[in-house]
């Protein structure tokens, strides 16, 4: 009975670490690159923004300017001169299942109505996301499940008042969700436990 169960123990650690290694697919999910000065912001335009395209009125990157990132230095804002967006193209597997998460604050001291930004899976809105911004970035990560057709396109916008003011993003990441390793692991240990049992039962 005890060398069944340290089995599925094993077996149950496999799983979860199979389901911790996950990839993210996005590139400069961060908005690391290129890297800008400390304390300053800048708009880049389609081809600026390692790995990311952006729609023609650019995106702001911000580095400790009207708040602080949630991962490594920088951050972006799609409401430049006018509502924008940027869009990256990820190299997926068709019919597979894919976790999209990112972080996301109102800008500070901006009402909701000018911080929305909408998120889009190949063309279909995902949702929009909104808030209030307070005295300083209050970061919140969102989490969604999509399905994949091969090559699929992510694209963030903003989605409140045109006003150069707008809601910030960070951390933007696509994974793949593992089939669990569990599943097919777990359940010839689970029927030869049942067998053990059986015959256990058949002695006595």
């Amino acid at each position: 009975m005890k060398k069944v169960l340290a089995g599925l123990a094993i077996i149950l650690g496999v799983s979860a670490q199979a389901h911790a290694a996950g990839v993210n697919l996005v590139s400069n999910g961060s908005f690391e690159n290129p890297d800008i000065q400390s304390g300053s912001w800048t708009i880049l335009y389609d081809g600026d923004l390692t790995n990311w395209e952006a729609g023609e009125d650019g995106v702001e990157v911000r580095d400790n300017k009207a708040g602080t990132a949630y991962d490594g230095d920088q951050f972006v804002e799609l409401d430049t001169t006018h509502n924008s967006s940027i869009t990256q193209t990820l190299a997926t597997t068709a019919g597979s299942s894919y976790e999209l998460s990112f972080a996301y604050s109102g800008r500070i001291s901006q009402s909701a109505d000018t911080n929305a930004i909408s998120i889009f899976w190949n063309g279909v809105m995902v949702d929009t996301v909104t808030a209030i911004g307070g005295a300083q970035h209050d970061w919140v990560v969102y989490t969604f499940l999509v399905d994949a057709v091969g090559n699929d396109i992510l694209t963030f916008a903003a989605n409140g008042l045109d006003d150069s003011f707008g809601g910030s993003l960070d951390a933007v990441s696509v994974s793949a969700v593992p089939v669990p390793a569990a599943a097919f692991l777990f359940a010839p240990a689970l029927l030869g436990f049942m067998g053990l049992r059986r015959k256990t039962a058949k002695i006595a």
